[in-house]
């Protein structure tokens, strides 16, 4: 691993990919919450991006008898020492209706790559996805890897609209848009439960990076029942 000062307050800690029995993004998550717990309340942001992670911290984390340098090495150090003891990665299961619906591009994605609809919503559900980043918006998860018969390049023209909700993917990757907002990934279903609660303030994003998580197939009967769960 190596360790490079960006400004004053600011690291990138770079890891390599064949030192660890764990899989990279659940090694950058551990890491990550090693480096939240050292630092306390002396920490700006610390964010996991693929196979970096980026710590921005307050100007208090330089008031003590310890360099950040030398925090961030020892954090370091106990995940080499300690990293098949740190416990398994978050598994957060998530429902999906599949309905065409909601999944406008299932036809599409299903023709691309020369399967039924029902194959695409099995080859999905069935997979399990490691978060690799959370970036673009707040609760937006990058997670991978989808299988390959799924795998298609963003559309050509975005849509300026993906409801909130909307399970697409895109090349290797998978997401859930917390907001809706413009978007150029593949809609495959719809999700009924918040991926971003900004009013909890302890845990405003359902997931984060480092968990594992599982799409499971609902109907619309259940899809409105969730949602008006979580809305009230």
């Amino acid at each position: 691993m190596k360790i490079e000062v960006l400004s004053e307050f600011s690291f990138l800690i770079r890891f390599p990919g064949d030192k660890s029995s764990l899989p990279e993004p659940e090694r950058l998550g551990i890491a990550a919450q090693l480096l939240r717990e050292a630092f306390d309340d002396q920490w700006v942001e610390i964010v996991p991006v693929f196979a970096d992670l980026l710590v921005t911290l307050s100007a208090k984390s330089f008031e003590g008898s310890e360099s950040p340098e030398s925090v961030i090495a020892r954090c370091l150090q106990k995940l080499e020492h300690q990293s098949e003891d740190l416990g398994d990665p978050r598994l957060i299961e998530v429902p999906v209706c599949y309905d065409p619906e909601f999944g406008e591009d299932l036809a599409d994605i299903a023709q691309r790559g020369g399967i039924s609809i029902d194959e695409v919503v099995r080859l999905h559900s069935d997979e399990t996805y490691s978060v690799y980043a959370m970036g673009f918006c707040a609760g937006f998860a990058y997670m991978g890897d989808v299988p390959e018969p799924l795998r298609q390049p963003r559309r050509s023209s975005p849509r300026t609209r993906m409801p909130v909700g909307s399970v697409a993917v895109a090349d290797f990757m998978t997401c859930v848009y917390p907001l809706a907002m413009p978007g150029g990934w593949h809609i495959l279903g719809r999700c009924p439960i918040p991926f971003f609660t900004p009013e909890d303030q302890d845990s405003p994003t359902l997931v984060r990076a480092g968990d594992q998580v599982r799409f499971h197939p609902i109907d619309k009967d259940e899809y409105y029942r969730l949602r008006e769960k979580w809305q009230n």
